[in-house]
């Protein structure tokens, strides 16, 4: 029996693994600790099997990647962000826009969290998706309660990250600044 794991073990794995057969070792070596869990680990079936999905991401295989995401979303276990950006970022990199579609909406009907927002609006941003990046940031501020969070938003990672991709998306608009894009901006 394997020792116990951590995101130690995950982000070690991550940083030294450079080329692309590194990174296939790597996705191995995760997969493999996916399928032989251990009581006292800190990280879930899920969260090494979308480690391993980026990891073959990286190396370039596109299909195994994708396979490995969809098994993390189905596998034991929350990821953050959810494996589902990853895996709908993979499709669209892939030209797979229908069943990326759909695993947007799929995520947007589950209640996502925060930093599923932001990861999202991301992912149509880097993808020149503007129109789309303004509605998942637009959705995820509209989940804030935002007199709650407001006083606290250079604490919360996951509200900064949000209004930092969302003021991103908005200048490439050209939409004026507004509140929370003051609210996000920091000091030089």
């Amino acid at each position: 029996m394997r020792g116990a794991l951590n995101f130690d073990d995950i982000e070690h794995l991550e940083v030294s693994a450079r080329t692309p057969k590194a990174h296939r070792r790597a996705a191995a070596m995760l997969a493999e600790w996916a399928a032989e869990t251990n009581r006292d680990d800190e990280v879930t079936p899920a969260d090494l099997l979308s480690a391993a999905g980026w990891h073959l991401d990286q190396a370039g295989d596109t299909e195994a990647a994708l396979d490995l995401y969809r098994r993390a979303v189905a596998a034991e276990g929350t990821t953050t962000p959810d494996t589902r950006c990853l895996l709908h970022a993979a499709l669209l990199e892939a030209g797979r826009l229908d069943e990326a579609r759909q695993v947007a909406d799929d995520l947007r009907r589950a209640r996502p969290r925060i930093i599923d927002f932001a990861a999202m609006a991301e992912t149509f941003e880097l993808v020149g998706d503007l129109q789309q990046a303004h509605r998942w940031a637009a959705m995820g501020v509209n989940r804030l309660d935002l007199t709650a969070t407001v006083d606290a938003a250079d604490d919360d990672y996951e509200i900064v990250t949000l209004l930092d991709t969302r003021r991103r998306i908005r200048e490439a608009l050209g939409f004026p600044p507004d509140d929370l894009d003051e609210l996000d901006e920091t000091d030089p």
